[in-house]
C-alpha cells in the first residue's frame, strides 16, 4: 500500500519533540516535507529525521508536493484559520494543533470551510489528552455512571518552559500562557458533559515572573442538563501533572484521576447496606481503604509495564492512528470538528472574560 504523505508546517518545539517522532514510528506514513518562515528550522528538522524537502512558505508547498497530502499544522494559533483554508481549499487533509484558533471568527471561517470539503478531506483539531490511555480509561467509567460534577485541576511548577521564558510566543496571547493551555481542561470536561457553558473565571498571580500577568485560575462551568464543573489551572505547583488530576461525581461513584502519579480510583458506595445505629464498621472502612491502595496501585503499574515493554501509546500517537486509518479506510475521524468548535468558543469565551477584568 502506498504511504499517506505528510508534510509538518512550523518546524518548532511541538514538531520536534512530539509530531516528528510519532510519525517516524508509524505504518503507512511518510513525512515528504517541513515548512516554516525560519528556512534553517525547517532544513535542521528535515535533516535529523532524513525528510527530503524543505520550504520556506506555505504556498510554496502547495505548488511543489504532489498533493493530496496531510498537512499536520504546528504553528502558533494566529495562523492556524490561514493554513487550515488553504490546505483544504487544496484538497489537503487537515491535522491541527489546538486551539482551533484565536477568534470565533476564525474558527468560523475553518469550520465553514471544513463543511463545503467534508466529502473529499479529513479535519481533525488535535484535543490529545483526550487520548492519553488514562484519560481513555476515565472517559469509559464515567459513560457507565450518570455524571453529578467534576473538577480539573492542572498543575504546572515554576519551571514550566513556557512560562519562565519570557521570550515566549504564548506571553502575547489573550490571558497569556492560559491562552495555550487552558483548552486542554475545557475540552475534556465538554467531552464529558455533552455540553458546557463558562458561568465564572477568576485569576491571580502568585508567582515572581515580572512578565507574567497572572499564574492561577480557577473557573466554573455548567451543562445544558445540570452538571457543574470546576477547572483549576496553577503554574505555582510542587508538582507536575501529565495531562491534569481530575474528580468525577456521578450517582453511582466517585472516579479519581492523580495525573502527577498516575493513580485512577472508582469509590463506590461505602457502606449500602451495612451502617447500624449511625456508625460505620470498622472493618468495612478497612477493606475499603485497601481497596483504595490497591486500585491506587494498580494503575501506575500498568502503565510502566506498558512502557517497559514498548507497548505505551501517548494521546498524540493513539489520535494520529486513527486520524491516519480515517483517510485510508475512509472513517469517522477520532474527534469532530464540531466538538472542536465548541469546546474552543467556551474557550475563547474564557479567555475574553479574563482580558476584560484584568
Amino acid at each position: 500500500m502506498k504511504p499517506v504523505s505528510v508534510a509538518i508546517v512550523g518546524a518548532g518545539s511541538v514538531a520536534r519533540t512530539t509530531h516528528m517522532p510519532i510519525w517516524q514510528k508509524m505504518k503507512h506514513v511518510k513525512v515528504v516535507a517541513v515548512c516554516d518562515l525560519n528556512k534553517n528550522l525547517a532544513e535542521k528538522l528535515a535533516k535529523d529525521y532524513n525528510v527530503p524537502r524543505t520550504y520556506g512558505s506555505f504556498e510554496e508547498l502547495l505548488e511543489n508536493e504532489e498533493l493530496p497530502l496531510v498537512i499536520d499544522i504546528c504553528t502558533p494559533p494566529s495562523t492556524h484559520a490561514h493554513l487550515g483554508i488553504e490546505a483544504m481549499k487544496n484538497g489537503c487533509h487537515v491535522l491541527l494543533e489546538k486551539p482551533m484558533a484565536m477568534s470565533v471568527e476564525d474558527c468560523e471561517r475553518i469550520f465553514k470551510e471544513y463543511q463545503r470539503r467534508k466529502d473529499e478531506v479529513k479535519f481533525c483539531v488535535i484535543h490529545n489528552f483526550l487520548f492519553d490511555p488514562p484519560i481513555i480509561e476515565v472517559r469509559k467509567l464515567a459513560r457507565e455512571d450518570e455524571i453529578l460534577g467534576m473538577e480539573i485541576h492542572m498543575l504546572h511548577t515554576p519551571e514550566d518552559e513556557m512560562l519562565s521564558n519570557p521570550s515566549h510566543w504564548t506571553h502575547s496571547l489573550p490571558a497569556g500562557r492560559f491562552g495555550e493551555n487552558l483548552i486542554h481542561p475545557i475540552y475534556t470536561m465538554r467531552n464529558l458533559f455533552g455540553s458546557l457553558e463558562l458561568r465564572d473565571v477568576y485569576v491571580s498571580k502568585r508567582g515572581a515572573y515580572d512578565w507574567v500577568k497572572f499564574d492561577e485560575l480557577w473557573a466554573t462551568f455548567a451543562s445544558n442538563d445540570g452538571k457543574y464543573g470546576l477547572i483549576h489551572v496553577s503554574f505555582n505547583s510542587p508538582r507536575w501533572t501529565a495531562d491534569f488530576s481530575l474528580n468525577i461525581y456521578g450517582m453511582k461513584s466517585i472516579i479519581k484521576y492523580d495525573g502527577s502519579n498516575f493513580t485512577l480510583v472508582r469509590q463506590g458506595p461505602l457502606m449500602k447496606g451495612f451502617i447500624y445505629h449511625g456508625k460505620i464498621p470498622k472493618l468495612k472502612v478497612a477493606l475499603d481503604c485497601l481497596n483504595f491502595g490497591l486500585q491506587s496501585i494498580k494503575a501506575p503499574f500498568n502503565i510502566f509495564s506498558k512502557i517497559l515493554a514498548k507497548r505505551w501509546k501517548c494521546g498524540h500517537e493513539v489520535l494520529f492512528s486513527i486520524f491516519i486509518d480515517s483517510i485510508i479506510n475512509n472513517a469517522e475521524v477520532p474527534y469532530t470538528p464540531e466538538e472542536a468548535f465548541e469546546a474552543t468558543r467556551v474557550f475563547l469565551e474564557t479567555l475574553d472574560t479574563i482580558e476584560k477584568r484584568v
